[in-house]
C-alpha cells in the first residue's frame, strides 16, 4: 500500500466508509496518517470498584457474571453486563449494541474504560468501551481521540490508522534527511506515526510531536525558499530609472517622507536586476503606499513596459483609479480600469487595449486574471494586501509570461517581525514607518458601553461641524448572514434614535459591487453623513471630511484589525476620532484597549496582539494561501520555527546534500505542499 493510494485500499472501508472520511477532507492514506488525535485519554492506571469515585472516567478489569437486557421503548435496547471483581460486582451499561452478545460471554475476564456512577451503594459504568482481558487496544494504554463525523466512530478511524501503518511502506514519507534528523535528534518519520497516533509513554509522545512539529516548520520553510531562490534563476525585463522620475516626485503636490524615499531607492535598485524583484512594502494606514505603487508604474512606463495593479475591492479599484488618473494628468501615462462589474463588450474593448499595448497601467480586481487577459508588455505586478487572493490567483496574474515580471506586494496590514518569516518568506521587506507631513494624530477614546452617549455626542458634534462619521457593527462570527443582521439592527436604531436628523447609509459584503459603489460614491460627496458598515471598509476607503470611526463592541476585534478601522479617518487635515465602545471587564480585554488608546504604531500593536491573542487568531495561514500547519502553533513554536528555518537556509545553500539529494528532497515537498495549496484554492 502507497501513501497515495485510496483510502478504499485500506481493510474495512469500502465506499460508503470512504464517504464519510472524506467529510474530513481524508481520501488518501496520507491523508488518513496526518489524521492526528485530537486529544489523548490516559488509560493506563487501573483501578479497583473500591477505589473509584463517583463521575470518574477510568479503567477497570474483572469476570463476567451475566447479561440482562431491556427494551424499554421501540428502536432502544439497553444491554446490562454484570462485572465481578473479587467480593464486589458493578454494572457496564450498553445502548444499542447487542454485537456484544456474539463477542463476550459469561465467565470472560475483560477489562474496560468508562464513566463510574454510584448510588445507593451500587457502581456503574456508562459510556463503556470494552475488550478481552490482554487486548490492550482500548485499556491499558495513552488512548488517541480523533476529530470525527456524524457516521464515523474512533474506532473507525483507530482501525484504518493502525492497518495503514501495519501495511503501507512509509519511508517514502519521509522529508527530513538523515543527517538533520540525527543533528536535531528527530524520531524517524515511521516510528514518529506510530508515536503520534498510539504512543507508549508521554515521553514518546513529546517526541513525535516535536518531529512533526519542525517537519511543518521545516517543510513550509524550505518551499518558501525554494520559490524565492527560483524567482532569482528567472529572467526579468530591467528597468532603468529615468531622470524624469525626479520631476514626476517634484510635481506632487506633498513631499514625500525619508521612509518612502528609502522604500523607493530599495525598489529602484531592485528593478535594475535581470531578475524579478519579489518586495513587500508594509506600510501603516495612510503612510503613503499607494504613491510607491504610482512611482513604479511610471518607472515601468518610461521604460516603454506595462504594469498591472491588482486590488481585492471593485471599491478601492475604482479609488485608485480615480488617483492615478489625477496624478498622471500631465504625463502621457495610459491608464485603464478592469473590474468584474463591467460589461462584456467594456472588457473585450480593455482585453484589446492591454494586448496591443494601448494602455500602460491596469488597475483591476480579480477581473485582471481571466484568460482573456493577455499583456503585450508586462513587466510589472503590484498587488495590494495580498492575502486577500489565494495561491492560484495571484501567481495567475505573473504566470506566462517570457520573462517574468517584477512583483511588489503592498499591505497596511502590519505584520510582526517573527510573523513576516513565516507568512512573506519569499519576499524581501520594505517597511514604511512615517506618516506624511501634516497629518493630525487620531485621538482615540476608549469607552465602557456604559458611556456609549458620550461617544455619540463626539460624533453628533462633528456633524454639526459638516463632517462624516463611520460606525462600525460589531462582528458576530466568520458568518456573513448574522454579520449582516448585526449591521441591519445597529442601522435600523440609529437612523431612528441618535442620528434621526442625519441622512443614514449603510454599506455590508453581501451588497453588490454596483450598489457598494453607488453607496460609498453618495458618502463621498455628502449626500450619506453616517454610513454604517461592516468590516467591508476595513480596507482602501478614503474619504477626507469623515472624522469619526464609532466601532461598536470593540472587545470583538483583534487590535490590528481595530487599527485598521481607525486608518479610515484622519485622512484630510482636521482632528480625527475614533470611538471604541466595548463590553466586559478582564485583564486581557483592559489591555488590549489601553494598547488602542496609547499608540497608533501598527507594529508595535501587532506586536501585542500577537502576545495577546496568539497567531492563529491573527493570521490563518490559509488567508495567506500557505496550508495549515498539521500540528505546529506559532504562539508555543516560534523557537522550533526558527531552527527549522535555519536548517532549510542549510539545504538551499547546499552545505548539508549532494545536488541529487537536495533537488530530490526539494522536489518532493514542492509537490506535496502545491498540491495542498491547489485544495486551499479551490475551497
Amino acid at each position: 500500500m502507497k501513501l497515495t493510494s485510496p483510502i478504499q485500499e485500506i481493510k474495512g472501508i469500502g465506499e460508503k466508509k470512504a464517504k464519510l472520511f472524506a467529510r474530513l477532507q481524508i481520501k488518501t492514506v496520507e491523508q488518513l496518517l496526518y489524521h492526528f488525535p485530537a486529544r489523548y485519554e490516559d488509560r493506563r492506571l487501573f483501578k479497583r470498584f473500591d477505589e473509584i469515585s463517583h463521575d470518574e472516567r477510568v479503567c477497570s478489569s474483572g469476570i463476567i457474571v451475566g447479561f440482562e437486557k431491556t427494551t424499554p421503548k421501540r428502536n432502544m435496547t439497553i444491554l446490562k453486563i454484570s462485572v465481578r471483581q473479587e467480593h464486589s460486582v458493578a454494572s457496564l451499561v450498553i445502548f444499542n449494541n447487542l454485537y456484544i452478545l456474539d463477542k463476550f460471554f459469561v465467565g470472560d475476564r475483560i477489562s474496560f474504560y468508562g464513566k463510574a456512577k454510584k448510588a445507593f451503594h451500587h457502581l456503574e459504568f456508562l459510556s463503556v468501551e470494552l475488550e478481552h482481558y490482554g487486548e490492550n487496544r482500548l485499556t491499558g494504554g495513552i488512548f488517541p481521540i480523533y476529530p470525527l463525523t456524524t457516521g464515523l466512530t474512533n474506532t473507525d478511524v483507530q482501525k484504518a490508522v493502525r492497518s495503514a501503518l501495519e501495511n503501507c511502506d512509509l519511508s517514502e514519507a519521509e522529508n527530513i534527511p538523515k543527517e538533520l534528523r540525527s543533528q536535531r535528534q528527530l524520531a524517524p518519520i515511521d516510528k514518529a506515526f506510530q508515536s503520534i497516533h498510539f504512543p507508549q509513554s508521554e515521553k514518546s509522545l513529546q517526541v513525535a510531536r516535536y518531529r512533526f512539529v519542525y517537519q511543518d516548520f521545516f517543510a513550509l520553510q524550505l518551499y518558501i525558499l525554494l520559490m524565492r531562490s527560483l524567482g532569482k534563476e528567472q529572467e526579468a525585463i530591467r528597468l532603468k530609472p529615468f531622470a524624469e522620475l525626479e520631476d514626476f516626485v517634484g510635481g506632487l503636490d506633498f513631499e514625500l517622507t525619508q521612509a518612502q524615499k528609502k522604500v523607493l531607492a530599495d525598489i529602484r535598485s531592485d528593478l535594475q536586476n535581470p531578475y524579478p524583484m519579489q518586495r513587500l512594502v508594509q506600510g501603516d494606514v495612510g503612510s503613503g503606499k499607494t504613491v510607491i505603487a504610482f512611482y513604479c508604474a511610471y518607472m515601468t512606463f518610461l521604460n516603454h513596459h506595462q504594469t498591472a495593479l491588482m486590488v481585492p475591492t471593485e471599491i478601492l479599484a475604482k479609488q485608485h483609479y480615480h488617483s492615478a488618473l489625477k496624478i498622471f494628468e500631465k504625463t502621457p501615462l495610459r491608464i485603464r480600469l478592469l473590474v468584474g462589474s463591467m460589461t462584456k463588450k467594456e472588457k473585450r474593448k480593455i482585453y484589446e487595449e492591454i494586448m496591443n499595448h494601448e494602455c500602460d497601467l491596469v488597475i483591476g480586481t480579480h477581473a485582471l486574471i481571466e484568460e482573456q487577459v493577455r499583456f503585450a508588455s508586462l513587466a510589472l505586478t503590484i498587488t495590494d494586501e495580498q492575502h486577500r487572493f489565494g495561491v492560484r490567483q495571484r501567481n495567475a496574474l505573473y504566470s506566462g509570461y517570457e520573462r517574468m515580471p517584477h512583483i511588489l506586494v503592498l499591505t497596511a496590514t502590519p505584520i510582526p517581525r517573527t510573523l513576516a518569516l513565516i507568512l512573506q518568506g519569499d519576499l524581501d521587506i520594505s517597511i514604511i514607518d512615517e506618516l506624511p507631513k501634516g497629518r493630525m494624530p487620531i485621538h482615540t477614546m476608549v469607552l465602557p458601553q456604559a458611556l456609549k452617549s458620550k461617544g455619540y455626542g463626539r460624533c453628533i458634534s462633528e456633524l454639526e461641524k459638516g463632517r462624516q462619521v463611520y460606525v462600525v457593527c460589531p462582528l458576530i462570527e466568520e458568518n456573513a448572514e448574522l454579520d449582516l443582521q448585526s449591521a441591519e439592527e445597529l442601522y435600523d436604531r440609529l437612523r431612528q434614535n441618535e442620528f434621526r436628523n442625519y441622512k443614514v447609509g449603510i454599506i455590508h459584503g453581501s451588497l453588490k459591487a454596483s450598489e457598494k459603489n453607488r453607496i460609498m460614491k453618495a458618502f463621498e460627496e455628502k449626500e450619506i453623513h453616517v454610513l454604517v458598515s461592516t468590516t467591508v471598509i476595513e480596507v482602501g476607503i478614503n474619504v477626507p471630511n469623515a472624522t469619526v470611526m464609532l466601532i461598536e463592541e470593540a472587545q470583538r476585534f483583534g487590535l490590528s484589525q481595530l487599527h485598521q478601522l481607525r486608518g479610515r479617518v484622519g485622512r484630510g487635515s482636521e482632528q480625527s476620532y475614533c470611538i471604541l465602545l466595548y463590553k466586559g471587564d478582564t485583564d486581557i480585554l483592559k489591555q488590549r484597549m489601553k494598547i488602542m488608546s496609547e499608540t497608533s504604531d501598527g507594529f508595535l500593536i501587532a506586536e501585542k496582539d500577537l502576545e495577546l491573542r496568539g497567531p492563529g487568531e491573527m493570521f490563518g495561514l490559509k488567508q495567506h494561501g500557505l496550508p495549515e500547519f498539521k500540528i505546529a502553533d506559532l504562539a508555543k513554536h516560534l523557537h522550533i520555527m526558527e531552527i527549522a528555518q535555519r536548517d532549510a537556509m542549510s539545504i538551499i545553500d547546499g552545505e548539508l546534500l549532494t545536488k541529487s539529494e537536495r533537488n530530490r528532497l526539494l522536489d518532493r515537498i514542492k509537490k506535496r505542499l502545491e498540491k495542498q495549496m491547489e485544495e486551499i484554492a479551490l475551497n
